[in-house]
C-alpha cells in the first residue's frame, strides 16, 4: 500500500532516527530508528514488509496516511557558506518603525491565530510578494537588509525569539521583492528548536555555528 505525508505535517532525518513537525498541534514528534527506517524506505518506494509495522505506527500517530498523496521528503536546506551578521557591515536602511511593525504583527497573529495559520498567512503573503520583479543586485541587498533589520532589532523592547523575528525578517524581504526561505530546525540531547532565515546558502538572521547544530524539519 502506498503512503503520503500529510500536508500539515514536515519532517528531518537526525542520524538513525527523525523528527517530525505537525503544524497543527504545534508539536514536534521523535521518530524512533525503526519507524525512521520505514520513513525511508516508504519515500524511496522501496518498503516491503519489514517496514510494515513501522508505517502503521506513523499512521496511527497521524504522521503519514494511506494511499496517494504527498510525496514523502525530508525538509532539506542548502549548505551554509556564509552569513549576513558576520559579513563586512554593509547596511542597509530598515526603519525602527518597519522592523516594530513586522515584528509586531508576527507576535500578533502567533499569539491570536497561531502556528499553523500564520504560517499559512505567511505563505500568502510570500505568493503575494513574488510578483514583484526581483532586483539584479538581490544577493547584495538581502545582506543589507538583514543587516539593517538586525540594527533595528536591537531598538525594539520585546524579547528576542526566534520564530517572530524571523517571520518578521522574511517579510521585510519578501516586500523589497527579495526571496527567501524560513526554516525551523531541531537537535536533540538536549532537544532544542530553533527558526532561521536562509536565502541559498547564505544566512540572514544567526550565525552560521548556531544554526549549524540544527537539522531543518520545516521550510516555508
Amino acid at each position: 500500500m502506498d503512503h503520503h505525508l500529510l500536508p500539515h505535517v514536515s519532517f528531518g532525518f537526525l542520524g538513525d532516527r527523525a523528527v517530525a513537525l505537525d503544524l497543527r498541534s504545534d508539536r514536534y514528534f521523535l521518530i524512533a530508528a525503526e519507524e525512521a527506517l520505514a520513513l525511508r524506505a516508504a519515500g524511496a518506494g522501496t518498503h516491503g514488509e519489514a517496514e510494515l509495522s513501522g508505517l502503521d505506527a506513523l499512521v496511527r500517530r497521524r504522521l503519514i496516511g494511506e494511499g496517494e498523496g504527498l510525496a514523502i521528503a525530508p525538509v532539506v536546506a542548502e549548505p551554509l557558506v556564509r552569513s549576513a551578521l558576520e559579513m563586512e557591515a554593509r547596511r542597509g536602511h530598515v526603519g525602527w518603525a518597519e522592523a516594530a511593525w513586522s515584528r509586531g504583527e508576527a507576535a500578533l497573529c502567533l499569539r491570536l491565530l497561531g502556528l499553523h495559520r500564520t504560517l499559512a498567512r505567511w505563505h500568502r503573503i510570500r505568493e503575494r510578494f513574488a510578483r514583484k520583479k526581483l532586483s539584479p543586485s538581490s544577493e547584495q541587498l538581502a545582506v543589507e537588509i538583514a543587516q539593517g533589520f538586525a540594527d533595528a532589532r536591537l531598538l525594539l523592547p520585546a524579547k528576542t525569539l526566534c520564530v517572530p523575528d524571523s517571520l518578521a525578517l522574511a517579510r521585510i524581504l519578501w516586500r523589497r521583492g527579495i526571496d527567501a526561505d524560513v526554516f525551523f530546525g531541531v537537535r536533540l540531547a538536549p532537544f532544542l528548536a530553533h527558526a532561521w532565515v536562509q536565502r541559498g546558502d547564505t544566512l540572514l538572521s544567526d550565525t552560521v555555528n548556531t544554526v549549524g547544530e540544527y537539522t531543518p524539519v520545516f521550510r516555508l
